[in-house]
């Protein structure tokens, strides 16, 4: 990647390779398995904001001491939740990024109304695919970060260089990715964990193909 002067056409032969990897390595079942685990939890959570409300899912779920609690504490219950998952590789990288991207989205709640419309106006296909390129972008520097450290000479240049692999597998898998209304889907069920396993390994099949022609 350095070498070729760190060129988009070498982050995508680097990103090509990679998933490629991911796609054969019989670990990215593993890896695949958990992000849906997380993320049905997540979408399971916010499905039932939308029929119920947020406080009345806040007592379906057991959270019912975070009732008239601070938007901070709010914020920190839920993520707490959503990280309930287990603690193996993967379980790390799919609960960082869902706590990633939940923060992102409540950072301007501020009382429980404002959590109730946020988690509301969720368009469960938009959040499945930000949670997937999330998930991929974190993968891709678990594995690589230390290699990558030891390429530059300083973290200025190791940080622009992670925003362009970031930027790389974002556009691409948003340029490509099939969105499709998951809306009705059960998200406690197979059906659910199903569709994300499908989902995520159809994103790193967007990103195993790469030719000059893409960059």
């Amino acid at each position: 990647m350095v070498r070729n002067g760190f060129s988009e056409s070498s982050i995508g032969k680097s990103i090509s390779s990679f998933s490629r990897a991911m796609k054969g390595n019989q670990d990215n079942t593993s890896g695949s398995s958990t992000a849906a685990r997380v993320g049905a939890k997540a979408l399971s959570f916010i499905n039932d904001v939308k029929s119920i409300g947020f406080i009345n899912t806040l007592d379906k779920i057991g959270l019912s001491h975070l009732k008239g609690s601070s938007s901070k504490e709010l914020r920190t219950g839920l993520l707490e939740y959503f990280n309930e998952s287990g603690n193996g590789f993967y379980d790390s990288i799919a609960q960082q990024s869902m706590s990633e991207l939940m923060r992102e989205l409540l950072q301007s709640a501020e009382n429980e109304q404002d959590f109730d419309e946020i988690l509301s106006s969720i368009k469960n296909e938009e959040f499945l695919r930000e949670f997937i390129i999330k998930f991929i972008q974190n993968c891709f520097f678990a594995n690589f970060a230390e290699k990558l450290l030891s390429l530059f000479e300083g973290l200025e240049k190791y940080d622009v260089a992670q925003q362009s692999v970031k930027t790389y597998i974002r556009n691409s898998i948003e340029s490509e990715y099939p969105m499709e209304d998951v809306s009705n889907v059960d998200w406690t069920g197979p059906e659910g964990n199903k569709i994300i396993q499908e989902k995520c390994n159809k994103a790193y099949e967007i990103l195993s193909i790469w030719s000059e022609t893409l960059v």
